[in-house]
């Protein structure tokens, strides 16, 4: 009997401390103008993305709940973008010359939108999994 008890008293303490996530719709749109746009089914988590070019991405999606102001949702794509890089030589006088360019595939990683909740408003930061500290793109999450 005291087992049951406690563990009732125990699952009630971590419903308790648990954050509610910040997404309560069914859809979410973002409002890319340049890029294009990303629609999140936050019932099925699927997203799909609609780009200027006429290319549509589809995919699934995780969402990870970091506190009651901050969401992420990470798509299970990976980015692979075409770096370029300078090949330098020197010459004789002991300039250097470039000499040709190397170009090569950079491994970004998964899409992921940091959503904030501010005053009522959904805003996202998107970026990559391999470059957090750099952002993509800003804007805001409508709901659908």
């Amino acid at each position: 009997m005291n087992k049951y008890i406690l563990l009732l008293l125990l699952s009630i303490l971590m419903n308790s401390c648990k954050s509610e996530s910040i997404l309560t719709a069914r859809k979410y749109q973002t409002d890319f103008v340049n890029e294009g746009i990303y629609t999140f089914d936050m019932k099925s988590h699927n997203y799909s993305e609609k780009r200027v070019s006429g290319t549509i991405g589809k995919g699934k999606f995780k969402t990870f709940v970091l506190s009651s102001e901050k969401t992420l949702i990470v798509c299970n794509d990976i980015i692979l973008r075409k770096t370029s890089d300078d090949i330098e030589e020197m010459n004789d006088t002991g300039d250097s010359l470039v000499a040709n360019l190397f170009n090569r595939f950079k491994n970004l990683g998964s899409t992921v939108f940091e959503i904030t909740s501010k005053e009522k408003k959904l805003s996202f930061r998107k970026t990559y999994a391999n470059q957090l500290q750099q952002t993509e793109s800003e804007g805001i999450l409508i709901k659908k």
